[in-house]
């Protein structure tokens, strides 16, 4: 059975995941076109600040963990997720119940398509393509506006996705653990020009991250009657419906009250050894919520 959860734990993991994704939204805001794993990068590390052991008012101790391998991830496409979300929750020191809950990053495409690609070629050559960049390389800093509105895509689903056909195998055997994580700039409409002149601090926003079923996106991509395409932001949110959630609302609200994710136990070792260590590509990133509830 999972225990009842402290109110101030709860606050807690949400203030920490609300400004992580803070953080994950000022940077699509000034850096419209940069990559999804640029951006798991900004929320892993917005995390990673609040890795210290925090002793709450109810005299729970919460400690988060976080284990980001950064920029190997460029080498690989994902067979499930790119973050994955663990919660370990002990009373006087003694583990209780845990589980986890994994997210599949998804950015939303500007109008124009613009978004910086993943380059295995370039990654291979490291600190030397800065040192000494090709001629090619030379930036002309061109004036590009980069705008989003609900009819913008996320130009990374593709249709016929074979990487939701594994999502969805994979939960028909373990259950719902696989959500989608879709990235957003503050609010829709959006519009950016780059060169900018000024710096957007973001905090709270309208919009920003958001958590869906997998099956949100797989309604979409397998409705017969629309064309096949990338699915774009107003579809997305209709086949969602309430089940569209702040990225910190699934972490803290539902995570946490274990009204999402998988539960696990030693007898789950084929779960963990699925998700963890028979993988064709490592999970991106993981953030481990350690709650030690007093006696």
């Amino acid at each position: 059975m999972w225990p009842n959860i402290p109110e101030d734990v709860i606050d807690y993991v949400r203030m920490v995941v609300s400004q992580a994704s803070d953080e994950t939204t000022e940077r699509l805001s000034n850096q419209p076109n940069t990559r999804e794993t640029t951006l798991d990068d900004a929320l892993i590390n917005a995390v990673a600040r609040f890795a210290v052991p925090t002793r709450l008012s109810s005299d729970t101790i919460v400690k988060i963990d976080v284990h980001n391998i950064g920029g190997l991830r460029q080498w690989r496409r994902w067979e499930l997720a790119d973050v994955a979300f663990l919660v370990h929750v002990s009373v006087g020191g003694k583990p209780v119940v845990q589980k986890i809950g994994l997210l599949q990053s998804k950015r939303l495409y500007p109008e124009n398509l613009d978004v910086d690609a993943d380059d295995p070629v370039a990654f291979g050559y490291g600190l030397n393509g800065l040192i000494n960049p090709p001629e090619t390389a030379t930036p002309t800093f061109r004036r590009t506006t980069y705008k989003f509105t609900e009819q913008s895509i996320y130009g990374a689903i593709a249709p016929d996705d074979e990487q939701l056909e594994r999502i969805e195998e994979f939960q028909k055997k373990f259950g719902e653990s696989v959500f989608y994580l879709l990235y957003h700039p503050p609010e829709l409409p959006f519009e950016r020009t780059l060169p900018t002149v000024d710096y957007h601090s973001i905090r709270l926003p309208r919009l920003g991250p958001r958590v869906v079923r997998s099956a949100a996106v797989g309604n979409v991509l397998d409705n017969p009657l629309r064309p096949k395409r990338s699915p774009n932001y107003r579809e997305i949110q209709l086949s969602a419906n309430s089940d569209n959630w702040r990225l910190e609302a699934w972490a803290a609200d539902l995570l946490l009250r274990c009204k999402v994710g998988r539960q696990y136990t030693k007898e789950d070792q084929e779960l963990i050894t699925r998700l963890i260590e028979r993988r064709t590509g490592p999970i991106g990133a993981a953030i481990r919520i350690n709650v030690v509830l007093s006696d």
